[in-house]
């Protein structure tokens, strides 16, 4: 409403609020589309971030299975020497239990190698007075061999000292 008491048409709540004084306005605003609040770069996910995690774990699974891997071949072969040590001892045993070898001396040593189908390497070393008596040790070992090893190598470096034979005399 103007002075005159005529309507105006678009200042009824403008000219109502100015007279009463509420002192509140409102506008309308002809929608537009709305923006995100902008989101700072620390908390967004970043692809590096999520490559390194990555990298990680998987540095952290090979290390395990390195670990596991060395373990397990770390038994294998304290079994192996667990084996060899075995033999060695049958054999020693069986030299000892020979009468004509048993004063000799003449030392097996035996070497298992970590791999299955490898042969068992036996060497058999010292010296004797007599060639009948090296080929006498190298049965022995052979027979204990044949029982224990499916594989087996025999290495000869027995010595035929004929001047041994003196000496005991």
């Amino acid at each position: 409403m103007n002075s005159t008491g005529r309507v105006v048409p678009g200042y009824g709540i403008a000219s109502a609020s100015m007279m009463y004084g509420t002192g509140s306005f409102s506008a309308q605003i002809s929608p537009s589309p709305t923006m995100s609040p902008a989101v700072p770069p620390e908390s967004m996910p970043n692809v590096a971030d999520g490559l390194v995690g990555l990298f990680v774990a998987a540095a952290l699974i090979v290390l395990l299975a390195a670990m596991i891997l060395v373990a397990k071949m770390y038994d294998l072969s304290r079994r192996r020497e667990g084996q060899a040590v075995s033999l060695e001892a049958r054999i020693s045993n069986s030299l000892r239990a020979d009468p004509l070898l048993s004063s000799l001396p003449v030392v097996p040593t035996v070497k298992i190698p970590l791999w299955r189908g490898s042969p068992v390497v036996i060497a058999m070393t010292g010296s004797v007075p007599r060639s009948q008596l090296r080929h006498a040790a190298l049965e022995l070992a052979l027979r204990e061999a044949e029982r224990r090893a499916r594989t087996y190598l025999l290495e000869d470096r027995i010595l035929v000292d004929p001047a041994m034979a003196r000496r005991a005399a």
